[in-house]
């Protein structure tokens, strides 16, 4: 809970972090372009460096901990990133947004309270055919989305829930490699989830930057990648990994409310009246900071 809890706290203020060593390179191009006045920059080093940390705690924390708690948790660095602006680039978070930060933490809370989600007495993992399965049909998702976004206005909806079903596989492959990890360091070598990481996790990457901007509303894409992720964490850590929920109906109904806050006030956070030209720009960070937390890679909503 810690690690997950770091992880989204780091690669939260790492995105900001990085953005403001982006914008600090605004003037006149240095030699060697864009990547070489990165590279000079303090601040890009220092988001860099966090998304490693934070990636690192992120993999411990699946490793360790229950999937269906860390994937809710990492819900929270759309809220850390809100934070970090209004620090790092000054930006001060209007009061629809400082709701929407509020009912965004409360709705996880909320979540993880009512499920009491616990792990497995004895490590379990997927077999290889349930993961090379789930990875076909993730990439089935990923390819179908990518036709559609040739053909309909809808194509910010179809990426998004390609993008929202990939971070949910890459989180659930990475927490098959630490757990195949305990068998030996060469363990993981022989699943195919370790390769479904390196393949799924940079395509949702790719996905995610396309349905930021092909979306009508930013924000909708955002919430839809972020509730998909964690049901499929919550799916796959009940059916594979041996995790227990409650699934009584008062629990239930409880949780479902605080999915609800989550989503709505994540529309909050990203609708404050803002121009649409800056309020697309204030998603994409957040979904490139969501995108950050699940894949591994993905300094990789």
């Amino acid at each position: 809970m810690l690690c997950a809890v770091a992880a989204a706290t780091l690669l939260g203020c790492a995105t900001v972090a990085q953005r403001r060593g982006m914008s600090a390179s605004t003037g006149p191009p240095a030699p060697g372009g864009l990547a070489a006045t990165l590279v000079r920059s303090r601040w890009w080093w220092a988001g860099t460096i966090a998304s490693v940390a934070g990636l690192g705690l992120q993999f411990l924390a699946l490793a360790s901990g229950p999937l269906i708690v860390v994937q809710t948790v990492m819900v929270a660095s759309i809220v850390v990133t809100t934070l970090a602006e209004s620090v790092l680039l000054r930006r001060r978070p209007t009061p629809r947004r400082w709701t929407g930060m509020v009912m965004t933490t409360l709705g996880l809370a909320t979540v993880l309270l009512a499920l009491s989600p616990t792990g497995a007495a004895v490590a379990v993992t997927p077999s290889a055919t349930s993961v090379v399965v789930l990875a076909g049909l993730t990439l089935a998702v990923s390819a179908g989305a990518a036709l559609r976004a040739r053909v309909t206005a809808t194509a910010g909806l179809a990426l998004a829930v390609a993008t929202g079903l990939g971070y949910g596989v890459t989180a659930v492959a990475l927490k098959t490699v630490g757990t195949e990890l305990a068998s030996g360091w060469t363990a993981p070598l022989g699943h195919p989830a370790l390769w479904t990481a390196v393949v799924v996790g940079p395509l949702s990457v790719l996905l995610s930057q396309h349905a930021l901007r092909r979306a009508r509303a930013v924000a909708a894409a955002v919430s839809v990648i972020v509730v998909i992720d964690p049901v499929v964490g919550l799916l796959a850590g009940v059916a594979w990994f041996g995790e227990h929920v409650v699934v009584t109906p008062l629990p239930l109904a409880a949780a479902l409310a605080g999915a609800v806050a989550v989503v709505v006030g994540i529309v909050l956070g990203h609708t404050d009246g803002r121009t649409r030209r800056q309020d697309r720009g204030c998603a994409s960070t957040a979904g490139s900071d969501r995108a950050t937390t699940s894949v591994g890679g993905r300094s990789g909503p």
